[in-house]
């Protein structure tokens, strides 16, 4: 059985978060597209595998502060000190608490119906959808392409909401960890979490905030010794 209480975000809600993670997140896309692709689309998330580790990391800000800290020991940051810095901000006072929005561990990992948010962000003509197959009769994968329209609303919300913006500012840092990476090497990732990979069918994959600070404190004291 699902959790029962769990805290949920509105429809809205749900809409520009997905919003701003197409707008930071959408690989680049062109005019020169054929077939079912829209011509004018400015930028393209492929695969809702790729959209729902994506967003996952966006409604997680301890689990998103802790890949930051697996790339920054890897060797994989240009920025240490920036990374840090915005690890630090995730985790800092009640932010992984107040900005959660847990998601439920379903056979392919951590997933929710994202259908009506994206079905308001389509009816304002803000993105696309399209099915990658045969359909209706087989469909592969869907595809999220980002309108014109959308990337000006997400830039107006940027300059005018200041209440949205850490949708925006925690957007910038998902695209930094996972870049263009697929979907499946995305869940790979999260599913290197013994938390979340342990998760029972069904049920809310539960924070790690207090590992990830203990983490941070060490990594950060480590790097203080060794510049002394």
């Amino acid at each position: 059985m699902a959790d029962s209480g769990v805290r949920r975000a509105s429809r809205a809600q749900d809409a520009v978060r997905l919003l701003f993670l197409l707008d930071h997140c959408g690989a680049p896309h062109g005019d020169d597209q054929a077939g079912e692709e829209p011509q004018v689309a400015v930028a393209v998330i492929r695969g809702q595998k790729r959209l729902q580790a994506l967003d996952f990391w966006l409604r997680n800000p301890d689990y998103l502060a802790d890949e930051l800290l697996n790339q920054v020991e890897a060797g994989k940051v240009d920025d240490t000190a920036w990374a840090l810095e915005r690890a630090g901000a995730l985790l800092e006072g009640d932010e992984p608490e107040i900005s959660r929005y847990p998601m439920l561990r379903w056979r392919f990992g951590a997933w929710e119906a994202l259908d009506d948010a994206l079905g308001l962000l389509y009816a304002h003509g803000l993105i696309d959808i399209v099915a990658v197959g045969e359909p209706p009769v087989k469909v592969d994968r869907w595809d999220y392409y980002l309108l014109p329209a959308g990337r000006d609303l997400a830039g107006e919300l940027r300059t005018t909401a200041s209440d949205l913006a850490w949708y925006d500012e925690r957007a910038a840092v998902v695209l930094a960890v996972a870049g263009q990476s697929s979907g499946s090497q995305l869940k790979a990732l999260q599913y290197a979490q013994a938390e979340y990979e342990r998760t029972v069918w069904k049920a809310s994959i539960s924070g790690i905030t207090d590992r990830v600070r203990q983490r941070l404190a060490q990594i950060t004291e480590q790097r203080a010794g060794a510049s002394r």
